[in-house]
């Protein structure tokens, strides 16, 4: 017999199940287990848990943005969608209302979670050694080690351990999604952790060629269950539904990382205490606005106003 993931209707084969680590809680642990039954989003979009990675970084696909390139819909965006059924009709641009959005936003957040069981269940026993050493390093090394651990980790397993991007985010003093846990932080740890998340949004996390999309700009419309001219409804891969959540997230986080790190810092009155920060936060600025497109406005009207 062999057990399938769905949503929508799409199914995938799982492999033959290994055996995980046990115990020793790790970041990530505080995501509730998703039992093995459909997930309902607002009793419409149902989705059975998935048994294998959704994601999986190669040499050949080394980045998530990568992942599942040659997949149906993986690339689509209302305005591409549109632009196509612009050539043959004249239809007028439809959107996504919120309550679709919040819906697929719900079930990505279920696929997410149960991706990240799986992600440490099946990690193997090998590399259970150093990972052990690396998250202890992460909350118990030195400043200097501790966000040089966290920066190893994210590169290595930006989407399965995102939880160190949220570490990062602690030490320069950015919350996300309107909590305000993040700590207040003095300018030395502010800097040195800036400086990491400027090298991995430039290398790692953010694509050098596109702008990061919301999800709010996907065409979801197409595969909700009720759609207004009647046709049958189209299917998405819990993979794609994956990717383009966690691009949603990612973009967020980055937005909150220039507005409540590099322009709050900037738009501090001037001391000889904070000239040399503002300065390295100018610095970043510039750097992150030559490197990657993603934030091009909110970065030009740090730089112009400086």
């Amino acid at each position: 017999m062999t057990d399938t993931n769905t949503i929508n209707g799409e199914k995938s084969k799982r492999p033959p199940r290994r055996r995980g680590r046990k115990g020793n809680k790790t970041a990530g642990d505080d995501f509730p287990q998703i039992e093995d039954k459909e997930v309902e989003a607002n009793n419409q979009t149902k989705y059975k848990p998935h048994k294998s990675l959704l994601i999986q970084l190669t040499e050949e696909i080394p980045t998530w943005h990568e992942c599942g390139r040659n997949s149906k819909n993986r690339d689509d965006t209302i305005y591409s969608v549109h632009a196509d059924l612009k050539s043959t009709t004249n239809e007028k641009m439809s959107t996504n209302p919120h309550q679709l959005v919040t819906k697929y936003r719900d079930l990505a957040d279920s696929i997410f979670k149960q991706e990240v069981i799986i992600f440490r269940h099946y990690s193997s026993d090998s590399s259970e050694k150093d990972e052990k050493w690396v998250e202890n390093t992460m909350r118990k090394g030195t400043l200097k080690d501790r966000i040089a651990a966290m920066s190893v980790v994210l590169s290595s397993h930006p989407v399965h351990k995102f939880y160190a991007l949220d570490m990062l985010f602690n030490l320069v003093g950015v919350s996300y999604g309107g909590s305000n846990n993040a700590n207040h932080t003095n300018q030395r740890v502010g800097q040195m952790a800036s400086e990491a998340l400027t090298d991995l949004f430039s290398n790692t996390l953010i694509p050098p060629h596109r702008k990061l999309i919301g999800l709010e700009a996907r065409p979801l419309f197409l595969f909700d269950d009720f759609q207004d001219n009647g046709q049958v409804k189209r299917h998405i891969s819990p993979r794609t539904l994956l990717l383009w959540r966690y691009e949603d997230i990612l973009k967020s986080k980055y937005t909150a990382f220039l507005t409540q790190y590099l322009g709050k810092t900037l738009s501090q009155n001037s001391t000889s205490s904070l000239d040399l920060t503002k300065s390295v936060a100018l610095r970043t600025a510039c750097v992150l606005l030559k490197e990657i497109p993603e934030g091009e406005q909110i970065l030009l009207s740090m730089v112009v106003n400086k």
